[in-house]
């Protein structure tokens, strides 16, 4: 009989188990059902599978659990509860599956949990918190600069006040939170060496705007910068995953403003084909950045003709922007390659070989 991996992820995504299948599984957790092409060491959490990963846990066969949470409402909340009655028609194990997390607080405390949120939210909601408690480090996609707005009018009622931040419980949590990043998802472990392409674009633009207002107004401001430049490409219409790329390797800068998120996998696209982000300034926590001026562009959103002074001054020099092209690239095929990158540095931090970046000492 197959011996089970010592590494166990558990919830709706999977890195280790993508990069290594032979030592790392995927327990499904999400409402939405999996897909019967899903390879095998992905597996539907139900009782079984819970009571083969506590058995194990025991006997100290499991390694390292990750947990990537999988829903921002307890599984008792009507909301997930709505998916235990989707077609086909079956109630009780979509019941069991949206349990998958809460699970975790069965098994013994010895375990080593590393947790991965990747969800749009700045908070982590109250049914998750109590992984804070149990994991060795909290990495957190969208993390507010000041970290504990992650409670607020969640574990907190209303701003975590002065009583609750002096709490060494709460102190203990925090100091658990990392800074993560979407990264840029590949085929393979590294970028394919290439040259940097010939520019014929100045500025890509093309993004939806009803997902920020910084978006919003940004897109306004290159409108009226287009109007005097013909090197502005504005994409009206949604453009094919081929056809985006294509058109970003030809552009000097790309923008890519925050939407849902900060941290955007554009920033990451555009650094992989010689294209220079141009993000909106920093208003969160970040994982291994890109630097303004060294692998990206920076403007202040809320300053009028901000976006337009960086804009004009890159394209201005285009040797600036060839050297920050490349380091940018050379900075996401060291640091951001998902899912390679992000399972060498996880099991990094799970052996102690590397401290993630980012913490705080209270």
């Amino acid at each position: 009989m197959k011996a089970s991996p010592p590494i166990v992820e558990i919830g709706n995504a999977g890195l280790l188990s993508r990069v290594d299948p032979a030592n790392a599984m995927l327990l499904w957790t999400s409402e939405e059902d999996l897909a019967a092409s899903a390879p095998e060491n992905v597996r539907e959490f139900g009782l079984r599978e819970f009571v083969d990963l506590w058995r194990r846990a025991w006997r100290y066969e499991i390694d390292t659990i990750v947990v990537h949470p999988p829903t921002r409402h307890p599984p008792w909340h009507w909301r997930p509860l709505r998916s235990v009655f989707h077609w086909p028609p079956r109630p009780w194990r979509r019941f069991i599956r949206l349990f998958g997390i809460q699970a975790i607080r069965l098994l013994p405390r010895r375990m080593s949990v590393l947790v991965v949120d990747g969800d749009d939210m700045r908070t982590i909601p109250r049914c998750n918190a109590f992984l804070l408690d149990r994991c060795t480090f909290y990495f957190k996609r969208e993390l507010p600069i000041d970290r504990w707005q992650v409670f607020q009018r969640t574990a907190h009622p209303e701003m975590p006040s002065t009583r609750f931040r002096r709490k060494p419980r709460n102190r203990s949590r925090l100091e658990k939170l990392r800074p993560w990043a979407i990264g840029y998802l590949s085929d393979g472990p590294s970028l394919p060496e290439t040259a940097c392409p010939e520019k014929t674009i100045g500025l890509l633009v093309a993004v939806a705007t009803n997902s920020s207002t910084v978006r919003h107004t940004g897109l306004e401001e290159l409108r009226a910068l287009a109007a005097r430049r013909k090197d502005i490409f504005i994409a009206e219409e949604r453009l094919r995953k081929d056809e985006f790329c294509r058109l970003m390797s030809q552009a000097w800068l790309t923008w890519s403003p925050e939407g849902f998120g900060w941290d955007c996998i554009r920033h990451y696209e555009a650094a992989a084909v010689y294209s220079v982000p141009v993000i909106n300034q920093p208003t969160i926590a970040r994982f291994h950045p890109l630097l303004e001026g060294v692998h990206a562009l920076h403007y202040d959103a809320d300053v009028p003709g901000s976006l337009t002074a960086v804009v004009e001054a890159a394209l201005a020099d285009p040797e600036r922007m060839r050297r920050i092209a490349t380091a940018a690239r050379a900075h996401v095929n060291a640091h951001h390659i998902t899912p390679w990158r992000r399972a060498e540095q996880l099991l990094a931090y799970r052996a102690g070989a590397e401290t993630p970046p980012g913490g705080i000492t209270l």
